[in-house]
Formats: structure tokens, C-alpha cells, sequence
């Protein structure tokens, strides 16, 4: 079990937990195939930045979203799959005690040493995924996910938490906590300096922030995700059914397995939903998928 039930126990108790080398190096090297189908290494983008230039105009932009393109180049499609990596959602199930989640976020973020300031102050991420506050109990909580692509070093800006175990009397209002305000924040957080490959997991109430590139040269490639139960959709930054005529979206949902596609919002095998009409007309839609465990049985 890559992702183990001592990680998920530091999570409730933390509100992280680090799980180091959660891919296999086979998976990273596709992970990193598909991530330079979207942006440059740091040797070609110094190499020719004439090529690149709107990357050193606006850095803070350096964000590609799900579904990620099959047409931004051979495997790009892969970020597709690594965002709903059966281990994940293993993991999010088991601590959200729900079998119904859903993918509510993934973008993929390149860093580059010397371009841009990367420096946040320390912060709650609900604000862009849902109109009220965090609850902290059962399947209310939503789950944010870091997978890193690179090695991450102290000058390589690492993610930095502080642990809701120091946090408990903090309000969750305002959700950003200044270093000018609260310095006794940023003398207890920990930065998440980890090898290629690693996960960060962190709860909605978790204080935390991006800190500032200080290496010479470097890059840091990182996939971020968002999980959250399927009976509460007050929450979530993404419905993906707006982008139900996305090409790129279609292919997924034709090759994803049943489970992947239900992480997404899409009727698991066994719902009433599924009849034979509704089964012949998705088939139509979807001529590629396989739509075996979708039939009732007999």
C-alpha cells in the first residue's frame, strides 16, 4: 500500500503527511515525458529563451489544467491518469470513509530558478473551492495533493506546512496569516524538501505556502490536486461535465477505468441511472469505451 494508513493518521493528527518515492521511478519517468510536453527543462528554456519568452513575462501563469492534451504531444495524456492514480484514490476513500470522491482540481506548475518570485506568505486554500469555511470532521473535509516531479531542495522553493496540532485555536478567518501578524507561524513550519517522485497531502484547513526559488538554477515541476467527497457539492473548484464537449476530456473518459471515471463524476457500475438505452447512447457517444461493467447482472 503505497500510500499507508500510518500516512493517513498523520494527516488527521497533522494535517499533512509526506509520503516520499510514492511513484515508481517507471511512472515518474512518463510523469516527466508527459510534464515536458507542456513546458521546457531548464537547459532548453535558458538555452533558447527567445523561444520561451512569455514564460519569463509571466511566470505565476506556468499552470496547465485537466484534461490534460493528448494533442500537446505523444503521452501528454498520461498527467490524465497519474491525476486519478488508483492509489490516490484509494487513499482519499479510506480517509474521507466515503466511496463516492471526486476530482475537484489538477494543474501541473513549472518552476524555474532566476524567473519569477515564488514567495507566498502562509494561507488556507478553501477560499477557491468553497463559499464558506472548512469543516474539519468526516467527508466534509476536502484533500489537496502535491506530487513533486522533481527533487525538491531547500533553494528549489519548497512547500512549507505547519502542523493544525499548533493551529487549533487560529481562526479560519482571514485565510491569509502574515508573517507581519502571526511570526510565530513561520518559526514553526516545515518545509517539504523530498526526492522526485514524492506526495504531499494537506486538509483545506492546513496552513501553508510556496516559498522563494534562492538556487542559482534548477526547476521544480509539481502536479496538484484536489479530492473531496461526492455528497457535498457546495465544495469544488471544477463540475468537469462543463467541459463535456472537450476532445481531449472525451479520450480520457474512454480509456479511464470504471472507477477513474466515476472520480469525475461520471455514474459508477450498479446506479439507476444506467439502463439499456442509456447504456447503447453513451456507447454512441463514448464508440471506444468499454461499457461491460456498466450492464446489470443477471
Amino acid at each position: 500500500m503505497r500510500i499507508a494508513d500510518t500516512h493517513l493518521a498523520e494527516l488527521r493528527k497533522h494535517g499533512f503527511t509526506i509520503v516520499k518515492n510514492f511513484l515508481r521511478e517507471d511512472e515518474l519517468v512518463r510523469a516527466l515525458g508527459a510534464f515536458h510536453q507542456y513546458y521546457p527543462s531548464e537547459q532548453e528554456l535558458h538555452a533558447t529563451p527567445s523561444r520561451y519568452g512569455g514564460l519569463f513575462d509571466d511566470p505565476d501563469s506556468l499552470q496547465s489544467e485537466f484534461p490534460f492534451a493528448s494533442s500537446a504531444g505523444a503521452g501528454a495524456s498520461y498527467l490524465n491518469h497519474i491525476s486519478t492514480h488508483p492509489a490516490i484514490l484509494s487513499a482519499v476513500k479510506r480517509y474521507l470513509v466515503q466511496e463516492d470522491i471526486r476530482l475537484s482540481q489538477a494543474a501541473v506548475w513549472a518552476k524555474y530558478a532566476g524567473v519569477g518570485n515564488y514567495e507566498q506568505g502562509l494561507h488556507f486554500d478553501y477560499q477557491g473551492n468553497t463559499l464558506v469555511v472548512p469543516r474539519d470532521d468526516g467527508d466534509y473535509q476536502q484533500i489537496n495533493l502535491i506530487l513533486y516531479y522533481t527533487d525538491v531542495t531547500e533553494g528549489l522553493g519548497p512547500t512549507a506546512v505547519v502542523s493544525k496540532a499548533k493551529t487549533k485555536s487560529l481562526p479560519l478567518w482571514p485565510p491569509f496569516k502574515t508573517r507581519q501578524k502571526h511570526p510565530e507561524l513561520y518559526k514553526i513550519e516545515q518545509k517539504v524538501v523530498v526526492p522526485a517522485g514524492s506526495l504531499l497531502m494537506f486538509t483545506m484547513s492546513t496552513l501553508h505556502r510556496a516559498t522563494a526559488m534562492t538556487a542559482e538554477e534548477g526547476a521544480r515541476y509539481s502536479h496538484h490536486l484536489v479530492y473531496r467527497s461526492g455528497r457535498h457539492d457546495f465544495q469544488g473548484y471544477h463540475q468537469w461535465s462543463k467541459l463535456g464537449e472537450n476532445a481531449d476530456l472525451e479520450g480520457f473518459v474512454t480509456s479511464a477505468m470504471p472507477e477513474q471515471r466515476h472520480a469525475l463524476g461520471f455514474p459508477p457500475p450498479g446506479d439507476e441511472y444506467w439502463t439499456p438505452a442509456t447504456l447503447k447512447a453513451v456507447k454512441l457517444r463514448y464508440p471506444g469505451m468499454d461499457v461491460g461493467p456498466y450492464r446489470a447482472k443477471k
